[in-house]
């Protein structure tokens, strides 16, 4: 059955819970995060001035993707470079492999009482989809000693969590900029481990990315998980950082 523009208009003010200004930012970077971590893409026409997206009209295309909430996700990863404690480690994949869900279950293992080492986890969630707040409160399980911030850009949430949280690890998704990097080399400077998912379907793109170049400079960083694109979560390879260097 078609979806004619009125039903499009419709659906859109209802993901924005009929307060389509509250969540301009997020309309402008392509997508709204709902309630339990799900994510709604947009796209319509853009008005941009000087270079920058302002403000989205004509709202034409809508892609639900759900979250899903895998207890048990990160058993393989966990065993394997945590069980001595925080290490850094970065979780690369392509779309929809499960890297936030492999990043949701690790906070709840390093921060709970499964395991019986609480580790002080602070999670980066700029996107709301790790801890999926509702009102501040945390709708996955993300451990008893985890601190949650959502919705704050990457490069001013991971060092909120530096300057007040003295966590023993941060954990956050898609770090994609400079300006990210620069604030993951800050932390690793204090001595707090990461873990960091990045977009990348294989180890040649992995290769090819400037901002993986930088990680693998601090010296924190041993290994890379690359998720399978054909099982969500599902472990493809483990990749010495020191391969990665032509």
């Amino acid at each position: 059955m078609k979806t004619d523009a009125n039903e499009i208009t419709d659906i859109f003010r209802r993901i924005c819970g009929y307060s389509v200004h509250s969540f301009t930012d997020a309309i402008n970077r392509g997508y709204v995060t709902l309630a339990g971590g799900h994510r709604a893409g947009v796209a319509g026409t853009a008005v941009a001035e000087n270079g920058r997206i302002t403000a989205v009209r004509d709202i034409c295309c809508i892609n639900l993707r759900i979250a899903r909430e895998i207890k048990g996700a990160a058993d393989e990863i966990y065993k394997s470079f945590f069980g001595d404690g925080p290490s850094s480690i970065i979780i690369a994949g392509p779309p929809s492999s499960g890297k936030t869900t492999i990043l949701r279950d690790l906070a709840r293992q390093l921060s709970g009482i499964e395991r019986g080492h609480m580790h002080k986890t602070f999670i980066c969630d700029e996107r709301g989809e790790i801890g999926a707040c509702v009102s501040g409160i945390p709708q996955n399980d993300i451990g008893v000693n985890s601190d949650l911030i959502s919705c704050y850009p990457k490069e001013h949430g991971i060092l909120i969590g530096l300057r007040s949280f003295s966590p023993d690890i941060i954990i956050c998704d898609e770090i994609a900029t400079d300006g990210e990097v620069s604030a993951v080399e800050s932390g690793l400077n204090s001595g707090v481990s990461f873990v960091l998912s990045l977009h990348a379907k294989d180890e040649r793109e992995l290769r090819a990315k400037p901002i993986m170049r930088r990680l693998i400079m601090s010296g924190a960083f041993e290994n890379v998980i690359l998720l399978s694109s054909k099982k969500i979560g599902k472990t493809e390879k483990v990749i010495r950082v020191g391969d990665l260097i032509d």
